[in-house]
């Protein structure tokens, strides 16, 4: 049984294992070694970590004790955006990446009108993920080039 609940400072270590484990694999064969190195020391180092704990929206999904996925939400100007969803390879595939979406957006302040998310272009499975629960293209986006290997999705969260 899956259980999502907000991520604990003392599951820094447990959080990052999960972004350790999963970007390998979810990145194979559609970035270079160096985005998944750079991405590992900027993105998953423990303040990272600790910082997405602490001042953003951090869920875990926890197999009894065993934390199996999570999902870290913050803020880029005026935008709500879902940094990171990931969930251990042997666990992908099983509700448990619809289990922390879900949880995501209810976790999200009353009254936010839209999610959003940047994802790599060729990442098709993730992608596909994304589409089949309901996100599609922005209206708007914060003011940051995200270049050519990365694209804006949006969630309405007024018609959900």
């Amino acid at each position: 049984m899956i259980e999502v609940r907000r991520a604990e400072l003392g599951e820094v270590e447990a959080v990052r294992e999960i972004g350790v484990r999963t970007w390998p694999v979810a990145y194979g064969g559609l970035a270079s070694e160096e985005f998944v190195v750079d991405g590992l020391a900027q993105w998953w180092s423990p303040e990272a970590v600790e910082r997405g704990i602490r001042n953003g929206i951090t869920l875990v999904a926890a197999e009894g004790k065993d934390l199996v996925g999570m999902v870290g939400l913050g803020r880029e100007g005026d935008f709500w955006v879902m940094w990171k969803l990931y969930v251990l390879p042997d666990h992908q595939g099983k509700g448990v990446g619809k289990a922390l979406l879900d949880a995501a957006v209810k976790a999200l302040p009353e009254g936010t009108t839209e999610l959003l998310l940047d994802v790599l272009v060729t990442n098709e499975k993730a992608i596909g993920f994304y589409r089949a629960n309901g996100f599609g293209d922005p209206v708007s986006t914060p003011d940051r080039d995200l270049g050519d290997e990365l694209m804006w999705m949006r969630l309405d969260l007024q018609t959900t």
